[in-house]
């Protein structure tokens, strides 16, 4: 397993509590996996509040950049990690 960074950006620093952490992961999808066990709920719960609805995985409402590139996430398990990569979760924009 790598030890990679992940990063989070504007609004889900505000709403998870943290920017930054480290994991273990083999892949991308492995990643998804841990963030999704440890804040979707919270991230649903945040994004409710302020009238969204919100019932799909923290990736469908995020812009991934893995080493500042853009990440396919129909292929996330495809995506090798190396350990000090670096995974950059922006949220969509969202308004109107």
């Amino acid at each position: 397993m790598e030890i990679i960074a992940v990063r989070f950006y504007t609004l889900w620093q505000l709403y998870l509590g943290t920017d930054r952490l480290s994991l273990q992961a083999d892949n991308v999808e492995e990643v998804i996996a841990q963030i999704e066990e440890r804040f979707g709920s919270q991230l649903r719960e945040q994004l409710r509040a302020h009238g969204v609805q919100a019932d799909l995985s923290i990736q469908d409402y995020s812009l991934l950049l893995l080493n500042g590139y853009s990440v396919d996430k129909q292929n996330l398990r495809q995506i090798k990690l190396r350990t000090g990569d670096i995974l950059h979760i922006f949220p969509l924009a969202m308004g109107g």
